[in-house]
């Protein structure tokens, strides 16, 4: 894609991102709690990839992932969104096997 199209596609974004957030207000005050759920998840994942993590995967997977590799800012980042989302929450997400395996 070239940086014209980037372009284009960024100023498609900035049309489009305050009907969104409205709209995901509407669901959450009035509508479908689960579409609601969804449209913030998808924020989660644009946040996790302007980060550089993958666009499919939320922070809080990104941040559980680390926790179980011995990454130092997910000691500092977890406790964080556990302090939002309850405590265990990245490490619940974490899509990674905990346990360390036998050779």
């Amino acid at each position: 894609m070239s940086r014209l199209q980037l372009v284009g596609l960024w100023l498609m974004c900035l049309v489009v991102t305050p009907v969104l957030l409205v709209a995901m207000l509407a669901q959450a005050s009035f509508g479908a709690e689960s579409r609601a759920k969804s449209m913030a998840v998808a924020y989660d994942e644009c946040g996790n990839a302007l980060f550089g993590g993958p666009a499919t995967e939320t922070i809080s997977t990104r941040t559980g992932n680390a926790l179980i590799e011995g990454k130092r800012w997910a000691k500092i980042v977890a406790p964080l969104i556990d302090a939002i989302f309850g405590k265990g929450h990245c490490l619940a997400n974490a899509t990674i096997d905990p346990t360390p395996r036998a050779i």
